[in-house]
């Protein structure tokens, strides 16, 4: 018994959550940023430091999947190249999108149906 006394601790931290769509390199992708995010400026995009890049990046926008870094302090992130001029840049996974426009969700009804 004593040798298990001596195995390493597994660790209990809780793991992040798992957000955001997940795209391969080559593929195509949207800008995901809708007019209720807006109010807080431009989409973010970095430079490979994590530097803020200045951007007119809107929501629908069409970009190509070049890399990804699986581990980042920001969760998922996606290097882009933008398909109209071949700016690129790094964005995290949440602004991001499959469909050109946002899928629609049911709301609720005043009456609470739907």
């Amino acid at each position: 018994m004593a040798a298990f006394d001596r195995s390493p601790r597994v660790s209990t931290k809780a793991r992040r959550e798992k957000s955001g769509p997940i795209f391969c390199v080559g593929w195509k992708a949207f800008v995901h940023w809708p007019s209720g995010m807006r109010q807080h400026g431009e989409v973010p995009l970095m430079d490979g430091n994590g530097k803020a890049l200045p951007n007119d990046l809107v929501d629908g926008q069409r970009v190509e999947i070049l890399s990804w870094r699986p581990r980042s302090r920001d969760g998922l992130l996606y290097q882009i190249r933008r398909i109209r001029d071949g700016r690129e840049g790094w964005i995290v996974a949440h602004h991001l999108r499959r469909q050109e426009t946002p899928e629609v969700t049911p709301q609720a009804s005043p009456g609470g149906e739907r």
